[in-house]
Protein backbone atom coordinates (compact mmCIF):
# COMPACT_ATOMS: atom_id res chain seq x y z
CA UNK A 1 0.00 0.00 0.00
CA UNK A 2 1.18 3.53 -0.77
CA UNK A 3 2.47 5.67 2.06
CA UNK A 4 -0.20 8.07 3.35
CA UNK A 5 0.18 11.32 5.30
CA UNK A 6 -2.63 13.13 7.08
CA UNK A 7 -2.87 16.78 6.06
CA UNK A 8 -3.47 19.06 9.05
CA UNK A 9 -2.43 22.62 9.73
CA UNK A 10 0.07 21.45 12.35
CA UNK A 11 1.54 18.79 10.06
CA UNK A 12 1.72 21.00 6.96
CA UNK A 13 5.47 21.79 7.09
CA UNK A 14 6.36 18.08 7.39
CA UNK A 15 3.81 17.09 4.73
CA UNK A 16 5.21 19.62 2.27
CA UNK A 17 8.79 18.61 2.97
CA UNK A 18 8.08 14.92 2.36
CA UNK A 19 5.92 15.56 -0.71
CA UNK A 20 8.54 17.80 -2.32
CA UNK A 21 11.24 15.20 -1.62
CA UNK A 22 9.15 12.58 -3.46
CA UNK A 23 8.52 14.92 -6.40
CA UNK A 24 12.21 15.82 -6.72
CA UNK A 25 13.04 12.12 -6.91
CA UNK A 26 10.67 11.65 -9.85
CA UNK A 27 7.82 10.28 -7.73
CA UNK A 28 4.04 10.54 -8.00
CA UNK A 29 2.04 12.22 -5.23
CA UNK A 30 -1.76 12.08 -4.88
CA UNK A 31 -3.20 15.16 -3.21
CA UNK A 32 -6.55 16.88 -2.50
CA UNK A 33 -7.42 19.96 -4.53
CA UNK A 34 -10.35 22.37 -4.33
CA UNK A 35 -12.20 19.95 -6.64
CA UNK A 36 -11.26 16.24 -6.74
CA UNK A 37 -8.01 14.45 -5.78
CA UNK A 38 -5.16 14.98 -8.25
CA UNK A 39 -1.83 13.41 -9.18
CA UNK A 40 1.30 15.52 -9.00
CA UNK A 41 4.67 15.05 -10.60
CA UNK A 42 7.37 17.64 -11.22
CA UNK A 43 6.24 19.30 -14.47
CA UNK A 44 9.85 19.73 -15.59
CA UNK A 45 10.80 16.04 -15.13
CA UNK A 46 10.27 14.13 -18.39
CA UNK A 47 10.77 10.75 -16.71
CA UNK A 48 8.20 11.56 -14.03
CA UNK A 49 5.72 12.71 -16.68
CA UNK A 50 6.12 9.39 -18.52
CA UNK A 51 5.52 7.54 -15.27
CA UNK A 52 2.38 9.59 -14.63
CA UNK A 53 0.90 8.50 -17.97
CA UNK A 54 1.76 4.93 -17.02
CA UNK A 55 0.12 5.16 -13.59
CA UNK A 56 -3.12 6.50 -15.03
CA UNK A 57 -3.10 4.36 -18.16
CA UNK A 58 -3.60 7.66 -19.97
CA UNK A 59 -3.14 7.81 -23.76
CA UNK A 60 -0.01 9.79 -24.56
CA UNK A 61 -1.99 11.83 -27.09
CA UNK A 62 -3.91 13.47 -24.21
CA UNK A 63 -2.39 16.52 -22.54
CA UNK A 64 -1.83 16.83 -18.78
CA UNK A 65 -3.00 20.03 -17.03
CA UNK A 66 -0.86 21.96 -14.57
CA UNK A 67 -1.31 23.69 -11.24
CA UNK A 68 0.71 26.78 -10.32
CA UNK A 69 1.43 28.00 -6.82
CA UNK A 70 0.95 31.65 -7.70
CA UNK A 71 0.50 33.84 -10.76
CA UNK A 72 4.26 34.43 -10.86
CA UNK A 73 4.79 30.83 -11.98
CA UNK A 74 2.52 31.34 -15.00
CA UNK A 75 5.29 32.84 -17.14
CA UNK A 76 7.29 29.62 -16.75
CA UNK A 77 4.60 27.50 -18.42
CA UNK A 78 2.84 29.70 -20.99
CA UNK A 79 4.18 31.78 -23.87
CA UNK A 80 1.67 34.62 -23.72
CA UNK A 81 -1.33 35.65 -21.62
CA UNK A 82 -4.11 37.16 -23.78
CA UNK A 83 -6.14 40.07 -22.35
CA UNK A 84 -9.23 37.84 -22.09
CA UNK A 85 -7.26 35.39 -19.96
CA UNK A 86 -6.21 38.19 -17.62
CA UNK A 87 -9.85 39.18 -17.11
CA UNK A 88 -10.77 35.59 -16.27
CA UNK A 89 -7.84 35.15 -13.90
CA UNK A 90 -8.87 38.28 -12.01
CA UNK A 91 -12.45 37.03 -11.74
CA UNK A 92 -11.97 33.33 -11.01
CA UNK A 93 -8.42 32.67 -9.78
CA UNK A 94 -7.63 31.17 -7.41
CA UNK A 95 -10.45 28.77 -8.24
CA UNK A 96 -11.84 25.98 -10.44
CA UNK A 97 -11.06 27.39 -13.90
CA UNK A 98 -8.43 25.74 -16.10
CA UNK A 99 -7.28 27.96 -18.95
CA UNK A 100 -5.89 26.48 -22.17
CA UNK A 101 -3.03 28.69 -23.35
CA UNK A 102 -0.04 28.55 -25.68
CA UNK A 103 2.74 26.61 -23.90
CA UNK A 104 6.14 28.07 -23.10
CA UNK A 105 8.84 26.69 -25.41
CA UNK A 106 10.77 25.34 -22.40
CA UNK A 107 7.84 23.23 -21.22
CA UNK A 108 8.33 19.48 -21.85
CA UNK A 109 6.45 18.47 -25.01
CA UNK A 110 5.36 15.27 -23.23
CA UNK A 111 2.87 17.31 -21.18
CA UNK A 112 1.01 18.48 -24.27
CA UNK A 113 0.36 15.19 -26.03
CA UNK A 114 -1.12 16.10 -29.41
CA UNK A 115 -2.61 19.36 -28.14
CA UNK A 116 -1.24 22.77 -29.18
CA UNK A 117 -2.31 24.12 -25.76
CA UNK A 118 -1.45 23.56 -22.12
CA UNK A 119 -4.06 23.70 -19.37
CA UNK A 120 -3.12 25.82 -16.34
CA UNK A 121 -4.94 26.51 -13.09
CA UNK A 122 -4.27 28.42 -9.88
CA UNK A 123 -6.45 26.57 -7.35
CA UNK A 124 -8.03 27.92 -4.19
CA UNK A 125 -6.55 25.04 -2.16
CA UNK A 126 -3.76 26.28 0.11
CA UNK A 127 -2.14 22.83 0.02
CA UNK A 128 -1.92 22.94 -3.79
CA UNK A 129 -0.52 26.45 -3.76
CA UNK A 130 2.07 25.69 -1.10
CA UNK A 131 3.11 22.42 -2.75
CA UNK A 132 3.86 24.11 -6.09
CA UNK A 133 5.61 27.00 -4.37
CA UNK A 134 7.70 24.68 -2.20
CA UNK A 135 8.76 22.69 -5.27
CA UNK A 136 9.58 25.93 -7.06
CA UNK A 137 7.48 25.41 -10.19
CA UNK A 138 4.28 23.93 -11.57
CA UNK A 139 2.99 20.46 -10.74
CA UNK A 140 0.66 18.27 -12.75
CA UNK A 141 -3.03 18.28 -11.91
CA UNK A 142 -4.57 15.31 -13.66
CA UNK A 143 -7.25 13.54 -11.60
CA UNK A 144 -6.14 10.74 -9.26
CA UNK A 145 -7.87 7.83 -10.97
CA UNK A 146 -7.30 5.40 -13.78
CA UNK A 147 -8.06 6.84 -17.22
CA UNK A 148 -11.82 6.72 -17.76
CA UNK A 149 -12.58 5.75 -14.13
CA UNK A 150 -14.59 7.90 -11.68
CA UNK A 151 -12.68 10.73 -10.01
CA UNK A 152 -11.37 9.93 -6.52
CA UNK A 153 -12.97 11.97 -3.74
CA UNK A 154 -11.02 10.48 -0.80
CA UNK A 155 -7.52 9.16 -0.12
CA UNK A 156 -9.03 5.69 0.30
CA UNK A 157 -10.51 5.86 -3.20
CA UNK A 158 -7.11 6.87 -4.59
CA UNK A 159 -5.50 3.87 -2.89
CA UNK A 160 -8.26 1.56 -4.11
CA UNK A 161 -7.92 2.67 -7.73
CA UNK A 162 -4.17 3.17 -8.04
CA UNK A 163 -2.74 0.90 -5.34
CA UNK A 164 1.02 1.05 -4.88
CA UNK A 165 1.66 2.82 -8.19
CA UNK A 166 1.49 6.13 -6.29
CA UNK A 167 4.47 6.89 -4.03
CA UNK A 168 2.67 9.14 -1.55
CA UNK A 169 -0.95 10.00 -0.79
CA UNK A 170 -1.78 13.21 1.05
CA UNK A 171 -5.01 12.63 2.94
CA UNK A 172 -6.91 15.86 3.33
CA UNK A 173 -10.26 14.23 3.97
CA UNK A 174 -13.11 14.13 1.51
CA UNK A 175 -12.69 16.32 -1.58
CA UNK A 176 -14.24 19.76 -1.29
CA UNK A 177 -16.29 19.16 -4.43
CA UNK A 178 -17.08 16.29 -6.77
CA UNK A 179 -17.35 18.78 -9.63
CA UNK A 180 -14.27 19.24 -11.80
CA UNK A 181 -12.81 22.54 -12.96
CA UNK A 182 -14.14 24.16 -16.12
CA UNK A 183 -11.64 23.92 -18.98
CA UNK A 184 -11.69 26.98 -21.25
CA UNK A 185 -9.64 27.53 -24.42
CA UNK A 186 -8.91 31.26 -24.49
CA UNK A 187 -6.78 31.12 -27.65
CA UNK A 188 -9.76 30.41 -29.91
CA UNK A 189 -12.17 33.14 -30.99
CA UNK A 190 -14.62 33.09 -29.33
CA UNK A 191 -13.25 31.26 -26.28
CA UNK A 192 -14.42 27.65 -26.14
CA UNK A 193 -15.40 25.52 -23.15
CA UNK A 194 -13.67 22.19 -23.74
CA UNK A 195 -14.94 20.62 -20.53
CA UNK A 196 -17.92 21.89 -18.53
CA UNK A 197 -17.28 22.20 -14.81
CA UNK A 198 -17.84 24.23 -11.70
CA UNK A 199 -17.80 27.64 -13.42
CA UNK A 200 -20.69 28.11 -15.83
CA UNK A 201 -20.63 29.47 -19.36
CA UNK A 202 -22.91 32.27 -18.19
CA UNK A 203 -20.45 33.35 -15.49
CA UNK A 204 -17.60 33.38 -18.02
CA UNK A 205 -19.66 35.34 -20.56
CA UNK A 206 -20.53 37.91 -17.90
CA UNK A 207 -16.83 38.57 -17.27
CA UNK A 208 -15.87 38.65 -20.96
CA UNK A 209 -19.00 40.55 -21.98
CA UNK A 210 -19.28 38.29 -24.97
CA UNK A 211 -20.22 34.75 -26.01
CA UNK A 212 -18.30 31.54 -25.46
CA UNK A 213 -18.80 28.34 -27.41
CA UNK A 214 -19.05 24.87 -25.92
CA UNK A 215 -17.36 21.82 -27.36
CA UNK A 216 -16.66 18.99 -24.92
CA UNK A 217 -13.65 16.85 -25.86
Amino acid sequence: MSRCLQVTQAAMPDVLREAVAVLRQGGVVAYPTDTVYGLAVDATDVGAIARLYDVKGRPEAKAVPLIIGDVGQLTEVVAVVPPQAELLMTAFWPGPLTLLLEPHEALPAELRGESPRIGVRWPASKLCQELARALGHAITATSANGSGAPAALTAAEVAEQLGTSVDLILDGGRAESSEVSTVLDVVTVPPCIRRPGKISAQAIEAVLRGPVSTESV
